[in-house]
């Protein structure tokens, strides 16, 4: 018959001669998470960003990866907590950031001259124990051999260089740091194109979390037809931190505005059944509208405090259905 459980003194004589080893309820095994802020993605991800993890953000050129990083990084500023930025592709942008809701001057930058120099600066912060480090981007990871040597490139060079950098990364997990990691996807060369990263496979085993973003429509001014935004797709590729794998979330991404948090809430609201919708007709805490843009009224400009009631209600059902 198999052993329910170790026995007492073989269990303490295991924990005191061990070194290292604890039990697995040890509150150093538990995690926090950053949320994003956007009620379908911290639904998605189970809260957000997990703690003392690894996530990677991948996806298409110009899908929001970068701006899921940065709301983040704003939710972080907001708790008080310190955030670092480091920028591999030399494309950080003040006025962008701003945009995106992160103040600058609250957030730590470096513009590393090679990989080695990222990853010594991401080792750094994270053994300071800083509460978010984003490497934007993989790709931009060039190791500093590549420099000295521009004719000469191995194959596998960045494959092994991030498979190796990552390694030495993970271990720094332990004292607290949330690590997101930024990369590209490309075509494979040869008859079927096949999405690939540039850093090779490694990443992929190496993290806990992995959202691929996307567009999956434009969003146009019905009158001048001119493209103001479009539906990010974000899809949850791998999640070692929760239950669910490979669900989607569609968020509505203004140029102007970034992602519509109030049209997000909306979407859940009525998705949890707080918002009632006959037809064209929408309904919440007995105001009866006409369409969305009608609902977005009332809970914006004519009863903000509607607006808030929403959001509670909606974090409330999230916060219920993840304690589940």
């Amino acid at each position: 018959m198999a052993k329910t459980k170790i026995e007492a003194p073989l269990m303490d004589q295991l924990l005191k001669g061990v070194d290292g080893l604890t039990l697995a309820s040890d509150k150093g095994f538990k995690f926090d998470r950053i949320p994003f802020g956007i009620p379908q993605l911290d639904k998605l991800t189970g809260g957000g960003i997990p703690k003392k993890r690894f996530t990677l953000l991948t996806g298409q050129p110009s899908g929001g990866k970068s701006y899921l990083a940065m709301k983040a990084v704003e939710s972080v500023q907001k708790s008080g907590g310190t955030a670092v930025w480091i920028d591999t592709e030399m494309s950080l942008d003040e006025s962008w950031f701003r945009k995106c809701g992160v103040d600058p001057d609250l957030l730590l930058a470096s513009q590393p001259a090679n990989g080695e120099a990222a990853i010594e600066v991401a080792r750094s912060v994270m053994e300071a124990g800083v509460d978010l480090v984003v490497i934007d981007s993989i790709a931009g990871m060039i190791p500093a051999a590549e420099f000295n040597d521009f004719d000469k490139h191995p194959m596998g060079w960045l494959a092994r260089f991030v498979n190796d950098s990552l390694s030495r990364l993970i271990g720094r997990l332990k004292h607290g740091s949330a690590l997101v990691c930024i990369n590209q996807q490309r075509s494979s060369i040869g008859p079927v194109a096949i999405k690939e990263m540039p850093g090779g496979k490694g990443q992929v085993y190496w993290n806990h979390m992995m959202l691929e973003v996307r567009r999956s429509g434009w969003i146009e001014d019905k009158k001048t037809k001119t493209k103001e935004g479009f539906d990010m797709e974000v899809t949850l590729k791998k999640n070692k931190t929760a239950a669910d794998h490979w669900q989607k979330a569609v968020v509505p991404f203004r140029v102007d505005g970034g992602i519509d948090i109030m049209e997000s809430y909306m979407r859940e609201g009525m998705a949890y059944g707080h918002i009632k919708q006959s037809g064209a007709w929408y309904e919440f805490r007995d105001n009866k509208v006409m369409g969305l843009n009608g609902l977005k009224t009332l809970l914006v400009t004519e009863h903000p405090e509607l607006g808030e009631k929403l959001k509670d209600l909606v974090d409330g059902s999230q916060h219920s259905k993840s304690s589940d």
